[in-house]
């Protein structure tokens, strides 16, 4: 218990004493964290608004006369690429249709007798799984015809891909580049230490009590610059998505409380335990280093 307090009083006395170091170390982080965050909201906003818009696409069954509509619904209902589904009438199929015309409805009442038959509306949990859909529903004796967009489901799912694949891209590239960053930063500061360090070696302390107190820094600066830019992104995105949704309505963008308060917790978090990574790696290759004989 002495130990660890002398080991807190030294990290202490590490971030008084190269506080310009360290404050430099801590802007790092910082600006870092900061954009390691930007680059995850864009993809978190990206696949958001692409499963909104897969969400959006809809599959038209078209029963025939003499068909069970019920039926249809409950064969389609067990299937499991459906997310949801709604059986619709002739009456209310006509009442759609008639809202959607507008002025031009009572051309209609040329046709005199409603010619639109039963119908179910599929709505589909994912693009990719639309074409597999299609076959099944066309495969039953009571469907007389399907209907989507076939040419707008497969650019969909091929852009859910390519983003998916980008967003994760932009987010290793992120790591990679903030772990290097703060890397570096923390060996400039054991480098700027390298007398004092070699002090205490020969005054007989230890090896884990001389790196313990840098891990230590390295890991509050990092907690510090995550904590800075994680008010910074949550300051600037509630207005920056008002800003954008009052320009742009038809954008879906993330706004729940409840996942952006998690993301801010994994990204302080992650700021935390990447700092104390770097920091250690970086304390034991300068220890290794500065223990090896002349």
């Amino acid at each position: 218990m002495t130990a660890f307090r002398y080991i807190l009083r030294d990290t202490g006395r590490l971030l008084m004493r190269h506080w310009v170091l360290g404050a430099l170390t801590l802007v790092t982080a910082a600006v870092m964290m900061w954009i390691l965050g930007l680059t995850t909201l864009f993809s978190l906003n990206i696949q958001n608004m692409l499963r909104r818009l897969e969400n959006e696409l809809m599959v038209q069954v078209y029963v025939k006369a003499d068909g069970n509509a019920e039926q249809v619904a409950a064969a389609v209902r067990k299937i499991p690429s459906v997310a949801s589904m709604q059986l619709i009438s002739p009456e209310d199929a006509l009442s759609k249709l008639q809202l959607r015309m507008g002025s031009q409805a009572r051309v209609l009442d040329i046709v005199g007798e409603n010619p639109l038959p039963w119908s179910v509306e599929v709505r589909v949990k994912n693009a990719a799984s639309v074409p597999g859909l299609v076959r099944d529903l066309m495969a039953m004796s009571e469907v007389d015809d399907v209907v989507y967009s076939g040419l707008a489901v497969e650019r969909v799912s091929t852009l859910s891909r390519v983003a998916f694949k980008t967003a994760f891209a932009m987010f290793i590239l992120s790591i990679m580049i903030t772990s290097l960053v703060l890397y570096n930063t923390i060996h400039i500061s054991l480098y700027s230490r390298r007398e004092e360090i070699g002090i205490m070696f020969l005054i007989g302390a230890t090896r884990g009590y001389i790196s313990t107190p840098f891990v230590l820094e390295g890991t509050a600066l990092a907690f510090l610059g995550s904590v800075i830019a994680t008010v910074g992104i949550m300051s600037a995105y509630f207005p920056g998505i008002r800003l954008l949704q009052n320009s742009l309505p038809f954008l879906n963008f993330v706004g729940d409380a409840v996942v952006l308060r998690q993301f801010s917790l994994l990204l302080v978090g992650f700021g935390a335990t990447l700092g104390w990574i770097c920091s250690y790696i970086a304390v034991v290759r300068f220890m290794r280093a500065a223990m090896k004989p002349l």
